[in-house]
């Protein structure tokens, strides 16, 4: 629809200007010219010439031409007029200049001086030479010039002004210049009775707090309200939006985006992606569907988080700000160093801590932490801290049929160097464990159950167990290991599920 209107409007310039062209070059006879006073007379019937000087009024098929000398060439038609010239059509049209060129044939009107003016009561245009075409009325100025229309001032190096429909085309160096912003356009249509703009070609859009490009769109400058399209983007403070194209609210500084959606916050070093965003300057929010992806930086690595819906927003307690990511349905997240899976994820700048809902799993190193939820805690950009509530359970994969497994109520674990280096059991806690003698050879499978356990790991492995109470273990040798005792209830290695590259998490 919107395209629909636009190439309406540039072919109904095209054929004023077609029209304007056209009519300078028609030779029929047309009414004649009448002179309604001169305070002094020289006629020279013989050859069509008369000159009159002193408050000379012509008239001409409603319209009255002023100036204080003029030559009348009756054969032709036609007249020159020099100084303090003024053409009046009707009480909606008035326009001023030094000299005027006028056919009563073509009822085309030349108008030069140092400051020419024309008025109606929508705008007023001010150049140095308009072509006034009365039978399309249509004004053309191709030197430059300046409109002055309510609070917009418009300027450019050529115009046409439909004088009935009150449309504008500008081309070439347009600007539009609103108390509240400036447009800088190639082409620019204006409609000065809607006040709206249509413009194509490279145009920028700047305010106080706001900068927008694009190449095709359209703003009503009354609702601040716009549709921007081709290669458009918008820089909103400190926040960078854009897509194949973006509909924009100044007032609520609410932005709507199509398509190849790039949200980039400068200030916090996030980056939103999708293909449909909305996103809101006044409460610095942005929602974005349609295969989101969250990513930002930690310690020189970047964190990339999808799912179905992606909702930032800015949150305040009593003491400061902070941002709150949400993250909705079939979540998936990639770093160099942790990948995980759940169906909800919520990430706060306020305490740096993510927390993973419904079945989560993370996977860092060789282990793989499962629980009814997670809580993963970041310092100075690096995992810090987890937290695992209910039916917690790690296990390492060892090697083919070989896993350390462990299991309770609900676990902490410590990370250095994000690496999980310790590991808190609290709570029905089960381990299978299988230890190596100083040879690096498996000596055989330890299983116990002990309500708290303590394991610390060493290069990705357990290397040793504590138990806060006594308890119930059992070694099995290697060649005498239960088939039905290799797995504590609960064991579902899911590895084949981990994201290997920010790709795989859009699968």
């Amino acid at each position: 629809m919107k395209n629909t209107l636009r190439l309406s409007l540039f072919l109904s310039a095209f054929l004023c200007i077609v029209s304007f062209q056209y009519s300078f070059a028609q030779k029929k006879e047309g009414k004649k010219i009448l002179i309604k006073n001169a305070d002094k007379a020289i006629f020279q019937k013989s050859i069509g010439r008369n000159r009159l000087l002193g408050n000379v009024i012509f008239e001409h098929e409603g319209a009255l031409m002023y100036c204080d000398s003029a030559w009348l060439f009756s054969n032709d038609n036609r007249i020159k007029a020099y100084q303090n010239v003024r053409l009046n059509q009707g009480d909606t049209l008035f326009l001023t200049g030094d000299y005027l060129q006028y056919s009563g044939n073509t009822k085309l009107a030349k108008v030069t001086g140092e400051e020419v003016r024309l008025r109606d009561p929508e705008m007023e245009l001010i150049t140095t030479r308009l072509d006034l075409d009365r039978n399309t009325d249509l004004a053309y100025y191709a030197a430059g010039g300046k409109i002055i229309n309510k609070e917009n001032v418009l300027v450019s190096k050529k115009g046409f002004y439909n004088t009935q429909a009150k449309v504008f085309n500008f081309k070439d160096s347009v600007v539009l210049t609103n108390p509240d912003y400036v447009i800088e356009s190639d082409t620019l249509i204006y409609n000065s009775n809607s006040r709206i703009a249509y413009f194509h070609g490279p145009t920028t859009i700047t305010s106080d707090s706001s900068f927008i490009y694009c190449e095709n769109g359209i703003y009503n400058t009354v609702r601040d309200v716009a549709q921007f399209e081709k290669n458009a983007y918008l820089y909103d403070n400190n926040k960078y939006l854009t897509g194949d194209s973006l509909y924009y609210e100044k007032k609520d500084e609410y932005g709507e985006a199509y398509q190849c959606v790039f949200i980039h916050d400068t200030v916090d070093n996030y980056t939103i992606t999708g293909d449909y965003g909305e996103y809101r300057g006044s409460t610095d929010s942005a929602f974005v569907t349609l295969d989101p992806i969250y990513s930002v930086v930690q310690d020189g690595d970047t964190l990339h988080i999808h799912g179905d819906t992606l909702l930032s927003t800015v949150r305040k307690d009593s003491l400061e700000s902070y941002r709150l990511v949400q993250v909705f349905r079939g979540v998936k997240f990639f770093k160099s160093d942790m990948q995980g899976w759940c169906d909800s994820l919520t990430y706060s700048t306020l305490d740096s801590m993510f927390r993973m809902y419904y079945n989560p799993i993370v996977w860092n190193d060789s282990n793989q932490i499962t629980g009814d939820t997670i809580y993963l805690t970041l310092k100075d950009d690096q995992l810090d801290s987890m937290k695992v509530y209910s039916k917690s359970f790690i296990l390492s994969k060892i090697e083919a049929g070989k896993y350390n497994q462990i299991k309770g109520r609900k676990m902490l674990g410590k990370f250095y160097d994000n690496s999980l280096r310790r590991v808190w059991v609290n709570g029905n806690g089960q381990s299978i464990y299988y230890p190596k003698n100083d040879d690096e050879e498996f000596i055989g499978m330890n299983k116990s159950i002990s309500s708290n356990i303590i394991i610390k790991l060493k290069e990705n492995q357990v290397n040793e167990i504590g138990y806060l109470k006594k308890p119930d273990s059992k070694l099995f040798p290697m060649d005498k290991i239960p088939a039905d005792e290799k797995e504590l209830e609960g064991f579902k290695p899911q590895f084949s599920l981990r994201p290997k590259r920010k790709s795989d998490i859009l699968q």
